[in-house]
């Protein structure tokens, strides 16, 4: 029988070959899902020796994983901003870099703690920004609009997993929502289709198409959600949108110019890439 380590490190090696970006990481995840423990638990096992009956179900997964399907789907779930969101098919995988998003909207936009913000999260995909700022925000109410049935029944599973409260309603962008908000987030489709067919295999093979790419070189849904979220915004309310590279800032100029906000600026992501876009009624 092979050990845990052995294991690990074939597989590492194997998912190396096939162009995954994290191989051991990636080999500790899945060996770890197939096994029921945490991962850091690998480490104090690793001359445990595995029979085959423990070893089958890892390497299924380990073969799904080499054909490039996203880790979380074959985990089935992806952590996000502290909480632990069921993942497949139905929706976007949730990014690390949307976090950041969360993060800009709880620290720097939302008001005062005590107060009971409304908050929209625009084409809420797996329900993550929506269900991030209700368990991050208490007293908000949180609204999040989804044009997709597939996500909204994933969205809605998440939810009621979490126990969280959001009020989810099905609409393209802005079509049916009739309120006004302190704060809206939405992270649209922003890759031109060149991207989309340049990106690595888990997101253009695996990820919805229309949760990708947007014409007129990723701008298009961006510019319709600017043209129409001022008058869904109260007084020194707030939207946030994560785009692509270069887009933040010709949309901060667009944003005043053309669409009438207050003010607008772009933020940077953790690799100190200007990814968000902030504007102010």
């Amino acid at each position: 029988m092979q050990s845990v380590l052995e294991i690990l490190q074939k597989c590492a090696g194997y998912f190396a070959a096939k162009g995954i970006e994290t191989p051991k990481l990636d080999a500790e995840l899945l060996l770890a899902h197939a096994l029921g423990c945490k991962r850091l638990e690998l480490f104090l096992r690793f001359e445990e020796p595995l029979p085959e009956a423990k070893l089958a179900p890892f390497r299924e997964m380990a073969k799904r994983r080499a054909r490039r399907e996203p880790l979380q789907h074959i985990i089935g779930s992806v952590d996000f901003f502290g909480l632990t969101l069921k993942c497949d098919a139905r929706a976007l995988v949730p990014r690390h870099e949307t976090e950041t998003l969360c993060e800009i909207a709880v620290e720097k936009l939302l008001p005062d703690a005590s107060a009971k913000p409304e908050i929209l999260d625009l084409g809420t995909g797996s329900g993550a920004i929506a269900l991030a700022m209700a368990s991050a925000c208490p007293n908000a109410s949180v609204d999040a609009a989804e044009i997709s049935d597939a996500a909204i029944s994933l969205a809605t599973e998440n939810a009621e997993s979490l126990k969280l409260k959001i009020n989810i309603v099905k609409s393209d962008w802005f079509e049916n929502i009739k309120k006004s908000y302190n704060l809206i987030l939405a992270n649209p489709p922003y890759l031109d289709e060149s991207e989309v067919r340049e990106a690595q295999p888990e997101v253009r093979n695996y990820d919805p198409p229309s949760a990708l790419s947007s014409p007129d070189g990723g701008l298009r849904d961006l510019r319709k959600i600017l043209s129409e979220a001022r008058e869904h915004l109260l007084d020194g309310g707030f939207i946030a949108c994560e785009c692509g590279l270069g887009q933040p800032q010709i949309l901060a100029r667009e944003a005043v110019e053309k669409f009438g906000f207050s003010e607008a600026r772009a933020l940077p992501d953790l690799s100190k890439r200007e990814r968000f876009l902030i504007c102010k009624k």
